[in-house]
């Protein structure tokens, strides 16, 4: 129902026209309300940015273009949904390009393995202590929530945070639709066990769909992924047999 709710706010807003009647649309609303959907509460600057676009679509720009362009980037670094688009053609520039967001799943993930390895720490200092730990948790309330949640699970989230930067420094996942195929394509900043990557200061890196493989540049900082002008395959006369 989010989808549905946000897709049909970018059909009017982007392109201007309605995939739902206005019936549907608040119906829609109201019981996404009720599921306590947080999609559609929107801040001011989502506002601002819904009203800025379909003011530009009805040929009367409220803001200019460097302070549009300000006000949906503030948007993609806080992860709003609003800001995100898929593949589109720019008319200023004459390329296509689509927007890139923060793959927060993926970036949890890749603290499992350090998680999963303090975990193990824990257990064994755990029996070679006798279970002090595990005694210490079963204290009588509110001693053993308080030793839990305040000195525990602080204490495995530093080690995990501190092992996984070790392994991985700076790292950042963005994740975008391709613009040719419309394929979801994974890009990775950070450096890998002390082998260097690519940056996120250093700007735009080169990445490939692994589906219909693509050419595109990725900006981390713009949070945009642009389709790379695709070369000419050349054709080989072939000789007529006589």
């Amino acid at each position: 129902m989010e989808g549905e709710y946000l897709g049909a706010l970018q059909d009017f807003y982007f392109n201007g026209t309605a995939s739902m009647s206005d019936e549907e649309f608040d119906n829609l609303k109201e019981e996404l309300m009720w599921e306590g959907s947080s999609v559609v509460i929107m801040d001011s600057d989502e506002q601002r940015f819904l009203e800025a676009t379909e003011a530009y679509f009805a040929g009367k720009p409220v803001l200019s273009d460097a302070d549009f362009d300000a006000l949906k980037q503030r948007l993609m670094e806080k992860g709003s949904k609003i800001a995100l688009a898929g593949p589109r053609c720019s008319l200023r520039s004459q390329k296509v390009y689509s927007d890139l967001s923060v793959d927060y799943l993926k970036l949890t993930a890749i603290n499992l393995p350090a998680a999963l390895l303090i975990l193990g720490g824990f257990f064994v200092l755990d029996d070679v202590t006798g279970w002090n730990i595990t005694k210490a948790i079963e204290l009588p309330e509110p001693i053993g929530t308080v030793v839990l949640w305040a000195v525990i699970f602080p204490t495995i989230y530093i080690l995990t945070d501190a092992l996984t930067k070790v392994v991985l420094k700076d790292a950042l996942i963005l994740k975008g639709q391709c613009t040719n195929c419309e394929q979801q394509v994974n890009v990775f900043f950070g450096d890998i066990l002390g082998v260097e990557g690519n940056k996120v200061s250093d700007g735009e890196t080169e990445v490939m769909c692994e589906t219909c493989k693509v050419k595109l540049s990725a900006d981390p900082i713009k949070r945009r992924l642009v389709e790379l002008p695709q070369k000419a395959k050349k054709k080989k006369a072939k000789a007529k047999a006589r």
